[in-house]
């Protein structure tokens, strides 16, 4: 047998099939030869929870490394060596200051501008600029996309969402200009056909049913160059690459299930959006992040579980009411366990995520290893619709320059700006304040 040609393939080789183009995760091809793979460039992904938290069951006991997890946080056991959960965190942007109500959509519009948004239902609206947007003209060059903003309701664009509020305001974290929200996608499959130029994407629902039923895929588009690339590999990276293509094939099929399983009429939001359904499209929403990070498509996303205020039934779980109006808990009992049940919920999803990317080799080390994940709410409690003592946690070692602490109580009302600020750094971005920071917190 004749010895496999050793190849040099660029970081951002794509396997081509037609008009389509399939990104590759890191192979050691892609290293050059005799050398150590290059260090990678740090991820981020922030993950915006609605409605605060069961901050009693949130909180963490005990300080540092030593950090005895809350019974919400208890599925982060795998990965709590590699994670820090802040107490103390504070978002003054989302406080009214003489607005009166709407606590929702300034906690959603300030979650990640820590900027107060002017009150209006009209078209002058005004927050920030958020901080993957900031990231993201500083470093988003260097990817195929400079940002990815997902989320899992739509929500209206126009209109007032609660208390005088634009709906602009509850329904967008991410902001490109302090007047320019940046939509987000709630499609998965959308953001499927965006990553990876699915031309299926544009055809109706019936004709890309007609066209699964004739067997072809993405990956059938992209096969002759996929094997005509194991050729050229060496049988580490053939394996790799096979589980990769097997990974995205039967994200695809998943895919493909989730929209079958759509009712024809769309379902309106609130209580009636609650069906079993909802925990596969986490969960592929969460593998699409993967994805991006892994093919090197992206470097900052953002995703939000919920709008401002969402009201959310979550009947799988044995909850049928709505989530904005179980945070009005009033100190109930029963609600506080129904809340509870939804945190956990989120996190159990998140810490699958996180041990995918713990999974997932990144060069010499892990996707985890590589990234920055941030998981928080703009509130603290529902019914007291407070901007401090947020419930924030920071997963994974952002290529090396963030270090897990367990937990950290910082100073009473410290601003988020100043976690941000340090987490662009870790970026590569060079800036001496973001927002209302006071100075870049050690993480």
């Amino acid at each position: 047998m004749l010895p496999i040609r050793r190849i040099a393939l660029d970081r951002r080789t794509l396997l081509r099939g037609g008009a389509v183009g399939l990104a590759l995760p890191w192979l050691d091809a892609m290293a050059p030869a005799l050398s150590p793979p290059p260090r990678p460039k740090p991820r981020a992904l922030f993950v915006f929870a609605p409605n605060g938290v069961h901050q009693t069951n949130w909180r963490s006991r005990g300080d540092g490394r030593a950090v005895r997890l809350g019974e919400t946080l208890a599925p982060l056991a795998p990965v709590k060596g590699r994670l820090t959960v802040f107490s103390g965190l504070a978002i003054d942007g989302g406080r009214a200051h003489g607005d009166g109500p709407g606590d929702h959509a300034r906690a959603t519009a300030s979650f990640l501008t820590c900027a107060h948004p002017r009150k209006t239902g009209g078209a002058d609206i005004r927050a920030g600029v958020s901080i993957d947007q900031w990231i993201a003209q500083q470093v988003g060059r260097e990817s195929a996309f400079a940002s990815l903003e997902l989320g899992h309701e739509a929500g209206r664009s126009a209109g007032v969402c609660d208390s005088g509020y634009s709906c602009a305001y509850s329904n967008n974290v991410s902001w490109a200009a302090p007047d320019r929200p940046v939509a987000k996608e709630t499609d998965p499959r959308a953001v499927f056909a965006r990553l990876f130029g699915d031309p299926e994407a544009a055809r109706s629902r019936t004709q890309r049913r007609a066209q699964r039923a004739r067997d072809r895929s993405l990956l059938d588009l992209v096969m002759q160059d996929a094997k005509s690339l194991r050729t050229q590999l060496g049988a580490g990276d053939r394996r790799k690459l096979a589980q990769y293509l097997d990974a995205v094939r039967e994200l695809e099929q998943r895919l493909a299930q989730t929209e079958d399983e759509q009712p024809a009429t769309p379902v309106p939001e609130g209580l009636l959006a609650g069906g079993g359904g909802f925990p596969e499209r986490v969960q592929l929403m969460y593998e699409l992040v993967l994805l991006a990070f892994a093919t090197d498509r992206t470097r900052v996303v953002t995703l939000m579980l919920g709008n401002g205020g969402s009201n959310r039934s979550y009947r799988f779980l044995g909850v049928p009411e709505g989530h904005h109006s179980l945070s009005h808990h009033g100190r109930l009992a029963p609600k506080l366990a129904a809340i509870a049940k939804i945190d956990r919920f989120h996190v159990e999803q998140l810490s699958l995520f996180l041990q995918r990317l713990a999974a997932e080799q990144d060069g010499d080390n892990d996707l985890l290893h590589g990234s920055m994940v941030l998981y928080g709410s703009g509130i603290g409690d529902g019914n007291r619709h407070n901007h401090d003592d947020l419930p924030v946690l920071l997963a994974g070692e952002g290529a090396g320059r963030v270090k897990a602490r367990g937990h950290v109580t910082v100073t009473r009302g410290t601003p988020m700006a100043n976690l941000y600020l340090s987490m662009a750094h870790a970026m590569g971005c060079r800036a001496a304040s973001f927002a209302d920071s006071t100075e870049a917190l050690s993480i």
